[in-house]
């Protein structure tokens, strides 16, 4: 492998082409042929699939950078750029229609270069190698070093082998080396026979490298067969797996299907039992209710039976001492008691009672007068001293008169 510029000056008569490939902000192939090939004309060439109107012109803005650069390097340079869908059967077919002699292009992306880099990595850059015409001399670079050289072989014809010279001491053929001194090769019929070994060691490279390739097909078609398999047991694993777990899903969701319905069946179960609770609390509310009314009821009857055996027997009693209290005014006698008052009080409804009949008659609940038995206004009592003082009065006399 060679290093950047060095002190080697190359005499060339044509001009220099310069492959440039989809990367055109690449300037470093151009570089390396302006300061490594000694040319003073030059040629930048780019192939292209068929692009858009608008890639079109960017890619021709970018060429025009690149002759911007051989314009400041102070070299002499036009742009070439044709169509093809092959990249690299167009750089052949440009080769070919302007006989070509001195062609730089990238042996690699730039990215791909490193120092054990020893040759060719670039499909297009092989495809060329071994398909150029024999007339060609090809410089491959990669990131401003030259990593291959193709020697033309019947370019130069006043090339002799048995040349005593440090720069002859070999002649590179695709990466081949002839040692000098086996061949004596003369002008004129000599490059015959030099091209007849050039396409015999072209043929052993293309038979070699087809092996090559024969194998890593072998290779690479059993490993595919083998992650084929792979793919197929993890498949196969993966399907059984999905199967379990459908199962799965399956037993789970029956499960959960069965919960849903006994949980909905007992839901179902407590709201009528909730129901009936509520209709029975209603049944037994509205026969407490009655229970009440009807006991109410009953006190209330029982309060006006006492009242009204009560009154039978103050009656009775009443028949009894009638003798006694007849000559009595009537309104000494008490409206409950029938008896001529000792303690008369005078009652909210204006009558004047017994103060014992009618504390009685209060004290049992009743707020109704028992004379017009309508709603009394207050239950305070107040003591009739006039009509006392009268019965007392009466009730002197009445004493008197008897002895």
């Amino acid at each position: 492998m060679m290093g950047k510029p060095g002190s080697q000056q190359l005499l060339m008569d044509e001009k220099i082409y310069v492959a440039v490939g989809s990367d055109l902000g690449n300037k470093s192939t151009l570089v390396w042929a302006i300061q490594n090939t000694g040319g003073k004309e030059f040629c930048i060439i780019h192939v292209h699939q068929p692009l858009y109107r608008k890639d079109k012109e960017k890619a021709q803005k970018i060429l025009d950078k690149y002759l911007q650069t051989c314009r400041q390097m102070n070299v002499c340079a036009e742009t070439i750029h044709i169509e093809m869908e092959s990249v690299e059967k167009g750089i052949i077919q440009l080769i070919s229609e302007r006989n070509v002699k001195k062609l730089v292009m990238g042996a690699a992306s730039d990215r791909h270069y490193s120092m054990r880099m020893a040759d060719l990595l670039s499909t297009k850059a092989i495809y060329i190698r071994q398909e150029a015409p024999a007339t060609c001399c090809i410089w491959f670079t990669c990131k401003g070093y030259l990593v291959y050289k193709r020697e033309d072989i019947m370019g130069n014809t006043s090339l002799e082998y048995a040349s005593t010279s440090s720069d002859q001491d070999s002649v590179r053929s695709r990466g081949s080396v002839i040692p000098s001194g086996q061949y004596t090769i003369s002008r004129g019929n000599g490059n015959v026979y030099q091209l007849a070994v050039f396409e015999a060691e072209k043929s052993k490279k293309e038979a070699s490298l087809e092996a090559l390739k024969h194998q890593e097909v072998e290779k690479e078609k059993n490993e595919a067969i083998k992650r084929a398999k792979e793919w197929e047991n993890a498949y196969f694993e993966e399907l059984k797996q999905r199967k379990e777990t459908e199962m799965e899903l399956k037993k789970v969701r029956e499960k959960l299907e069965n919960m849903r319905y006994i949980s909905e069946n007992r839901i179902t179960e407590s709201f009528m039992l909730v129901q009936k609770l509520q209709d029975k609390y209603n049944l037994a509310t509205k026969v407490l209710r009655k229970a009440k009314e009807e006991r109410d009821r009953l006190i209330k009857g029982r309060d006006i039976a006492i009242i009204e055996v009560e009154e039978l027997r103050k009656i009775h009693e009443k028949v009894s001492r009638s003798d006694e209290h007849r000559e009595a005014p009537q309104y000494f006698i008490c409206p409950i008691s029938l008896e001529v008052m000792k303690d008369p009080q005078l009652a909210a409804d204006g009558f004047t009672y017994e103060a014992k009949a009618i504390s009685t008659w209060l004290q049992r609940g009743h707020e109704t007068s028992p004379m017009t038995n309508t709603k009394l206004l207050h239950t305070k009592l107040v003591p009739n001293l006039a009509l006392r003082s009268a019965i007392q009065e009466w009730l002197h006399a009445s004493s008197s008169s008897r002895k």
